[in-house]
């Protein structure tokens, strides 16, 4: 199969979206009105019942998320959110209408969809000037994002930080895992920590990686996924770059940091704030599979193993993958 088969299979089965959903149509939302086509979507793996619908008298599509009470409160901050992303010029769902669904105890989420691929599938099939192109597209992105202040009295990024990071380190520990990328990672935390004192705290997307980009004919169409968001430092976003996108494109990495940087190479007190967050990132990682005794931990430490390759045991603060352009 050659690259364009390769991509049209992609782009019509790894979006998610299959079959029909005849007990949505009809239904009314204001200020859009009647739905009339309902498809599901399976992909994802937030627990939101999720649905691509049209309405009557209007192009295009939109995101239908159906979510239980307890998530309202979080709903109604990331809603806030798509919001002021949006006066942002982030490239982003619009937020349309949000409140009370049918069901007892269920409500909704409506927002613009974004059409396209995911660039965790698209991304590797994809000429090398794209992947870069991409990567420098979704670091602009992120420092537009990164420009959404932290609400006022929030406490400090140092101390939220320091206090998850102790909390991770001790449940390695009690565990007894360990591995040499462990191993380096758990130095580089404890040594480095200092760091972020008076760092700044943004709104943060919590999941910035491919899968969570949108590609539509060789751009960047937009970002998705802001269920995780979290604040701290705007820097922190780059934790999953050497652990997720790394293992998708390493050209796409390069790029998200040099657009995120303007397309300059970024100074020294970036890279060791990257260092430090890289190795945060495996030990939060780590520590999660093992809460959640996942069988994917032989999988994650060999990534943390990887990443501390990459860094040398974190002797480099720059990943050898990296390529100034």
């Amino acid at each position: 199969m050659n690259d364009l088969n390769k991509a049209n299979k992609i782009i019509s089965s790894q979006d998610g979206v299959s079959g029909h959903v005849p007990e949505l149509l009809g239904r009314d939302i204001a200020p859009l009105g009647e739905i009339i086509e309902a498809y599901p979507i399976q992909a994802g793996v937030s627990a939101d019942r999720k649905y691509k619908v049209h309405f009557y008298g209007y192009d295009g599509a939109y995101l239908l998320r159906l979510f239980e009470e307890s998530a309202l409160a979080f709903k109604r901050s990331e809603f806030e959110a798509l919001h002021r992303m949006q006066a942002m010029t982030v490239h982003c769902s619009r937020p349309i209408a949000m409140g009370r669904w049918e069901t007892e105890g269920t409500y909704f989420l409506l927002v613009s969809y974004i059409d396209g691929t995911d660039a965790q599938h698209i991304l590797p099939i994809s000429p090398k000037p794209q992947q870069l192109r991409v990567g420098m597209q979704a670091g602009e992105e992120l420092s537009r994002i990164s420009c959404y202040p932290a609400p006022e009295g929030m406490e400090s990024w140092t101390d939220r930080y320091v206090r998850r990071t102790e909390r991770e380190l001790d449940v390695l520990k009690s565990k007894g895992i360990t591995s040499r990328g462990i191993e380096a990672v758990t130095v580089k935390v404890r040594s480095s920590a200092s760091l972020t004192e008076a760092r700044p705290s943004v709104f943060l997307h919590g999941s910035f990686e491919p899968a969570n980009l949108i590609v539509h004919q060789g751009r960047l169409a937009g970002v998705v996924g802001f269920g995780g968001f979290d604040w701290g430092d705007p820097l922190y976003e780059f934790s999953r770059l050497g652990l997720y996108s790394r293992g998708v494109s390493t050209l796409f990495c390069t790029g998200q940091i040099l657009g995120y940087h303007g397309g300059q190479e970024p100074d020294s007190e970036f890279w060791e704030l990257y260092a430090l967050y890289a190795a945060s990132g495996a030990v939060s990682l780590v520590a999660k599979t093992v809460g959640n005794k996942s069988s994917e931990l032989n999988t994650v430490i060999e990534r943390v193993d990887r990443l501390a390759e990459d860094h040398e045991d974190f002797a480099n603060v720059r990943p050898s993958w990296f390529a100034a352009l």
